[in-house]
């Protein structure tokens, strides 16, 4: 949902209860209870539309970070191995080519990462037969293809929840004005009482406020370092939502950042330094309430230096 639909939706809750709870005073509008009974209806379906709006695409990215992190996983392993075997036997040509660190692969995006994969799995094959006494059988090489290829196939495959995150996002803005159109028609059988009851209709109108949530401060994120808990600076921060990069901010001198419009979604928040394991994070903002984010982040260990004859 929008931060406004946010803010329709806490409005017609409150209404909602107010109407169930005033049903004495409607006794003589029978009309009163059919519109009670459109708003909560239609409240149901939206809430079943949120629920489907935030979980369409979470499954199929949840899945594919899993496959990624397990390819990637086999990789470092391999190459690892064959970097050994290029610099105990000489080959520089070969340790270039296949020197990836595993920060540098967790950084690589999805498309560039399959292409590394590739790489590597081409220099493993090639070599197998040699491997095999550095730790690295047919079989490991054979199950390293078996992960870079489903981790290859599962590339792109949240677009397909980013379908149905729409059409979830289409007939919440056919319910939301559908809500308003009975609102509407409250508003104006709530006039009747005007006069005749003060108390209710002030109550009424107290409920029926939309108080937006734009322009106060929507997210608070404070990042730290894991081993001596003071806060991180120069943190680059990337906020991905339906797979598409909505916003980058940095830390400042203190750890802390804030934002201050962000549209309600779950996200995928990257955070990045230079020394330091990037973390990749998921992040639940509502829009209708301030959201806090408290990361550590580990510093990367140093590569062992290959043995050497």
């Amino acid at each position: 949902m929008t931060s406004k639909q946010s803010s329709i939706y806490s409005m017609l809750r409150r209404v909602l209860l107010f109407l169930k709870k005033s049903a004495e005073f409607f006794t003589d509008l029978p009309v009163m209870a059919d519109l009670t009974t459109e708003i909560e209806t239609n409240l149901t379906e939206i809430d079943s539309y949120k629920e489907q709006q935030a979980t369409d695409i979470t499954g199929l990215r949840k899945q594919k970070e899993n496959l990624r992190k397990t390819a990637l996983q086999k990789a470092v392993e391999l190459s690892h191995a064959i970097q050994v075997y290029a610099q105990m036997t000489g080959n520089v040509v070969l340790a270039n080519e296949i020197y990836y660190t595993e920060s540098g692969l967790k950084n690589m995006s999805d498309n560039e990462l399959d292409t590394t994969l590739g790489v590597i799995y081409k220099s493993a094959d090639a070599n197998k037969d040699k491997l095999t006494a550095y730790g690295i059988t047919p079989a490991k090489i054979a199950d390293y293809k078996t992960a870079a290829d489903a981790f290859k196939a599962a590339i792109g495959t949240p677009k397909g929840g980013t379908i149905g995150r729409k059409q979830s996002t289409d007939q919440l803005a056919v319910l939301f004005e559908a809500e308003m159109a009975t609102i509407d028609k409250v508003d104006l059988m709530m006039d009747t009482f005007k006069f005749s009851n003060q108390a209710l209709y002030n109550e009424y109108q107290n409920n029926r406020k939309v108080i937006l949530f734009s322009g106060s401060l929507m997210l608070n994120a404070f990042i730290t370092d894991a081993e001596t808990g003071t806060g991180l600076p120069g943190v680059k921060m990337e906020f991905t939502l339906d797979q598409t990069l909505v916003l980058e901010k940095t830390t400042g001198v203190a750890g802390g950042m804030n934002v201050k419009s962000l549209d309600p979604g779950v996200y995928i928040v990257k955070l990045s330094k230079i020394g330091y394991v990037t973390q990749q994070v998921p992040l639940n903002v509502p829009g209708d309430n301030l959201v806090t984010l408290n990361v550590s982040m580990a510093k990367e260990l140093p590569l062992m230096p290959a043995a050497q004859k």
